[in-house]
């Protein structure tokens, strides 16, 4: 969902990298996302999830943010991330940072660590966990950034039982269309805890500023009951097995499984914590 958010609105890539990096931002004119490609003449093709290039008034390139999403750690992305850099570089004469949005510290941890290319030369990529991630409680600033809003109230879940972080939330989905709003509230009501969901509800009931957005959507959720049903079951059982076998469960870990909502993967981790030795060997 972070690179759909960023595709849907490619400044908000820039605001992660001001508000929680503090990279100053050049003047621009516009911000867009753009070929995510990083294609050489050889057999060889890289990918990036998204790139964002921001423009002046004249259309001349004055920045270039690739995005990654990062789940754990690969080894062998120490050595595609240069690629891209480079290339992206290259393609468009400007300076290019690389943005990695992980799930949990200790992913941002691996992730920021600075890449070697040779006897001078490095890359550091600008990873953030969760916890980096600005906490909105301003509905004039939600409204601005309606997604970082999203990203604030998903990242945030003890803090969103606040009705501010709610409320900022929700005035910046009333700016969206009602797609978009959709599949943000969607996104949102997946990763909060149940009191929060609850009192998210209510407040797209009896709220009069937000009570249109509840006609519109609360039901669409209403009838998702029975899978998130299902996907807390299987976080759940995940936990019971992993405790039954004595696995120290890591808050980072803890955190990482509570946030997933790929019924497949949460499945896949069932099966594998039978088996496993360390919780780490998990998220191989």
């Amino acid at each position: 969902m972070p690179i759909e958010l960023i595709r849907n609105r490619p400044e908000t890539a820039l605001e992660l990298l001001h508000y929680v990096k503090r990279i100053e931002l050049p003047p621009f004119a516009a911000a867009r996302v753009e070929s995510a490609d990083s294609t050489q003449p050889s057999p060889i093709e890289f990918r990036a999830d998204s790139v964002v290039v921001v423009r002046d008034e004249t259309g001349t390139a004055v920045m270039a943010v690739i995005v990654e999403v990062q789940q754990g750690r690969d080894a062998g992305k120490r050595f595609s991330w240069p690629v891209y850099v480079t290339t992206l570089r290259s393609q468009h004469k400007c300076d290019t940072a690389l943005l990695v949005i992980c799930p949990d510290r200790s992913t941002a941890r691996w992730c920021e660590r600075t890449i070697n290319l040779g006897p001078s030369g490095v890359i550091t990529p600008l990873a953030i966990d969760p916890g980096r991630i600005p906490l909105i409680t301003d509905p004039d600033q939600a409204r601005a950034s309606p997604e970082l809003a999203v990203l604030s109230a998903v990242a945030h879940p003890v803090e969103a039982d606040d009705e501010q972080v709610l409320q900022a939330m929700l005035a910046g989905l009333a700016t969206l269309d009602q797609d978009r709003a959709r599949v943000y509230l969607s996104y949102v009501i997946s990763s909060l805890r149940d009191v929060t969901v609850k009192r998210l509800e209510e407040m797209m009931t009896t709220i009069q500023d937000f009570d249109y957005l509840g006609e519109k959507y609360f039901s669409h959720w209403l009838a998702k009951g029975e899978l998130k049903g299902e996907r807390k079951g299987e976080i759940k059982s995940i936990f019971a097995v992993l405790d039954a076998r004595g696995l120290k469960i890591s808050d980072d870990a803890r955190e990482r499984i509570r946030r997933c909502d790929d019924p497949d993967q949460l499945d896949a981790w069932v099966r594998k914590a039978a088996v496993i030795t360390t919780v780490d060997e998990l998220f191989d």
